[in-house]
């Protein structure tokens, strides 16, 4: 029996201020002295005491929201003549709740959607930050956008002392914890580049766009018994969610870079391997400029109804965090409400709804349930029994090994770019002229690049490049394959490493990412602290995650030689950019946090093959969580492919509220669509 909100104090006063912004520990506890030693913190950590803001605290005393008391969310407010209760609740505004948001608006349902982040994007909501021209001149300024974006996951406690501080300042005890570190989080089984980005339109704001089809060795199956059904099933989602995000393999065509690398390796390997364009989610506009997609892209988060969409609900609340699930007091198999939390103005609210989604990402999904009562708070204990609720919750993760190097291309490719050209004079002088004969059945290169060449070397014959500066970057790929079980790219990309330095002309830069899967393994884990709790006043996330040996660890090494063998036919390495392993994490593409099957105990996993939670019959989780397979290959896609498969399942199984347009507020008369 659930204890009554009444016996204890409110939610308010129980979130502590042990967080990570200040890690306090509670009066009378042994960790108050401030010169404590290592045994007095691990004696702490081990200690019996509690944060409250973990699912051991009954239902808080939130807000229920009524027929007309509006919650005083910041922005924005809700239409004249909604009500303020749901038929869909949906957490994230990423390209996943986008795709949630845009399947089951269209179908009628009256959605809200609430991000923890705020819009920042532009006049387009939750739009990729990369649509501006100054980025797309120089990718590296990009690099600054993104790392001011993501914020770390866990970070061990950092023990260098500062001894050149004034005697009269305050040091710090071996227990103090600095910039947000936790405690917890063992330095050696981390994945310290996992970051999230908390912001409408999630990482659709600073992705790369890479949408492959997972090859079917990566993917989770959908369908048990038949190959050739999963397959066809597989291949109707990859379908719908490439239209969504316009998915193309062409937008790099008329790139000089892109088909010199292209070019190059397909004649070094032969027919060993496939070479194409890394499939892209972007719209070319002009030769100079790529609109990249986003959750914008899938849909545009504007409030409805609206003049566009006069027959729509849907309502867009940002800087609000979602805090957890709370079931029916009469059935546990039920949501009921969700607890939300404006984050300017400090209040609560428990709204209802017919269907609760979590699209969060990876890690707050997983946070969100566990601060519901799924799962189990603390350190995993395997001398206790499994909790009772998602067992497997957290268990099984897995993120991509990722090697990288950078190199600059050879004078060879370099020299044939003006292979089919005709000069004469010296550059900058009056008999400088550069041409070329269009007729000539032995030119290398087609008209369009040959024109282009022409018009750069006579405009500027003060560049030594024959590459024009507008010139768009190389997108190639080698696909994932059994004989090759990673993924690559070949590009020219911003990610939080790789800037070129201004001394470099970036043109001649080509990038090398291979990403490598990892075997889903139990005692992989991510879990979430019953003592400390993260900036949001949620449960602190802690990694427990190696690489595993054998066949993941052979393939990682596989891979990197491959990459080393690969880009040395393209030129050699950049100083400092020389092939490497970088940190676990940095991929950003966490896995199987909460993943899928057919039969929870059998399969291990959380959600059925529609997302939906095992034991509850309506709350869903989208995204790259669900994905406990090992896969190599970007996961977006097809994260985005299994929330359309839920979409289904919810627009089959429940009925949207009828549209209610008030006429007259006199007569109180309303019309139904």
């Amino acid at each position: 029996m659930r204890p009554s909100p009444t016996d204890h104090p409110p939610l308010r006063s129980l979130l502590l201020s042990f967080s990570l912004c200040n890690q306090t520990p509670p009066p009378n506890s042994p960790a108050m002295s401030t010169r404590d030693s290592f045994g007095t913190r691990s004696a702490f950590l081990s200690s019996s005491w509690k944060s409250k803001a973990v699912a051991s605290i009954p239902r808080p005393q939130g807000k229920s929201l009524k027929a007309h008391g509006l919650p005083p969310l910041p922005i924005p407010r809700l239409p004249s003549g909604l009500e303020p209760e749901y038929d869909v609740v949906i957490a994230g505004s990423g390209p996943i709740g986008a795709t949630y948001a845009r399947l089951l608006v269209e179908a009628g349902f009256k959605v809200a959607l609430f991000d923890v982040g705020e819009n920042d994007s532009g006049p387009k909501i939750g739009s990729h930050k990369k649509n501006t021209v100054e980025y797309q001149k120089n990718i590296d300024k990009f690099v600054h956008v993104i790392l001011a974006q993501l914020m770390p996951v866990s970070v061990p406690v950092n023990k260098m002392v500062a001894d050149t501080l004034s005697p009269a300042s305050w040091q710090a005890s071996n227990f103090f914890v600095r910039n947000g570190a936790n405690p917890e989080q063992d330095p050696f089984r981390n994945l310290g580049g996992q970051a999230v980005a908390r912001i409408v339109g999630g990482m659709g704001t600073r992705w790369t766009c890479s949408t492959p089809r997972f090859h079917r060795a990566e993917r989770p199956r959908l369908i048990a018994d038949s190959d050739t059904a999963d397959d066809a099933e597989w291949d109707r989602l990859y379908g719908i969610a490439e239209s969504f995000v316009k998915t193309d393999n062409t937008q790099f065509d008329r790139s000089i870079r892109h088909k010199l690398v292209l070019d190059k390796l397909q004649e070094s390997y032969g027919g060993d391997r496939t070479f194409q364009q890394l499939p892209l989610a972007a719209e070319r506009k002009t030769p100079v400029f790529v609109e990249w997609s986003s959750a914008n892209t899938v849909f545009d988060l504007e409030n409805r109804p609206n003049d566009d969409h006069p027959k729509e609900r849907f309502n867009l609340f940002p800087a609000v965090i979602c805090e957890r699930v709370v079931p029916a007091e009469d059935d546990e198999g039920r949501i009921e409400t969700i607890q939300v939390r404006d984050l300017i103005g400090k209040e609560r609210y428990n709204i209802k709804a017919k269907v609760f989604i979590l699209a969060t990402g990876a890690v707050h999904n997983t946070q969100i349930l566990v601060n519901s009562g799924f799962g189990r708070p603390g350190r995993p204990d395997p001398s206790l029994p499994p909790p009772a609720r998602l067992p497997y919750l957290g268990s099984f993760i897995t993120e991509q090994t990722l090697s990288f190097c950078q190199t600059v291309m050879s004078t060879e490719l370099i020299e044939s770019v003006k292979s089919d050209l005709i000069i004469t004079g010296t550059p900058g002088e009056p008999d400088y002229n550069v041409t070329y004969d269009p007729t000539n059945p032995n030119n290398k290169h087609p008209d369009w690049w040959n024109d282009m060449v022409v018009d750069h070397m006579m405009t500027h014959p003060e560049d030594p490049l024959p590459i024009p500066f507008e010139d768009p970057e190389p997108q190639v790929t080698t696909l994932f394959q059994e004989g090759h079980p990673w993924h690559t790219q070949i590009h020219r990309d911003a990610f939080t490493y790789g800037e070129v330095a201004q001394s470099i002309d970036a043109r001649l830069i080509v990038d090398w990412r291979f990403f490598g899967r990892t075997e889903p393994k139990e005692e992989n884990k991510l879990w979430f602290s019953d003592k400390l709790t993260d900036p949001y006043n949620m449960p602190q996330p802690t990694f427990d995650f190696r690489f595993p040996e054998g066949r993941t660890s052979e393939e990682a090494e596989e891979m990197m030689t491959d990459m080393c063998s690969m880009s040395a036919k393209i030129g050699g390495f950049l100083p400092g950019s020389n092939p490497q392993f970088m940190e676990p994490g940095l991929v950003l593409h966490l896995g199987g946090t909460h993943r899928m099957g057919f039969d929870e105990k059998e399969d291990k996993c959380c959600v059925d093959t529609s997302s939906r939670v095992f034991g509850v019959q309506n709350l869903f989780l989208g995204g790259c969580g669900n994905i406990g397979t090992a896969f190599a290959s970007n996961p977006t896609l097809t994260a985005m492919a299994l929330a359309i498969k839920s979409c289904e399942y919810i627009i089959e199984n429940f009925e949207p509220s009828p549209f209610e347009t008030k006429l007259s507020h006199r007569h109180g008369s309303t019309v139904r669509a």
